[in-house]
């Protein structure tokens, strides 16, 4: 598994592996699909809030999205942004494999916590979540809805 700097050129694959999952999507920013123009604005948010965000890659196949900040303005903290694994991919231990690979990142640049948005109707990845070490840090509204904030120790 390797992490592959994500860019501008590369909107069809993010947008196919965020359109793997429509329920996902319709919590998150309120339609099933994403279309370009999303994903545009994703990757302006990224040179705004100086994000790094990264294509999972297995084999010669992306699978998934990761990205993350160095310095949440709010908290001065690092958190984790979009992880996410492509369906046809699921269930198959690459989630926490690449989340693996993300916590090993954070320790080499000597990070020693890390935090994360779950909002709390998305059961599946609260589980994902306290299943992996995280745990809930307290509960905010964002964009209208609950959300865990969620913090793990490395």
């Amino acid at each position: 598994m390797e992490f592959i700097k994500s860019n501008i050129d590369m909107i069809e694959i993010e947008m196919e592996i965020m359109n793997s999952h429509p329920e996902y999507n319709l919590l998150a920013d309120g339609k099933r699909l994403l279309e370009r123009e999303d994903m545009i604005k994703e990757h302006e948010e990224e040179k705004a809030l100086n994000k790094e965000r990264y294509l999972v890659k297995i084999d010669e196949s992306f699978i998934g999205i990761v990205d993350f900040i160095m310095e949440n303005p709010r908290d001065c903290k690092p958190w984790l942004g979009l992880f996410i694994i492509h369906s046809n991919w699921t269930k198959k231990s690459y989630a926490v494999e690449a989340l693996a690979k993300y916590e090993q990142i954070m320790k080499d640049r000597n990070i020693k916590e890390v935090r994360l948005g779950c909002f709390a109707a998305n059961t599946r990845g609260m589980y994902f979540w306290e299943k992996n070490g995280y745990q809930k840090v307290k509960e905010m509204i964002f964009k209208d809805k609950a959300l865990w904030v969620m913090e793990k120790e490395l």
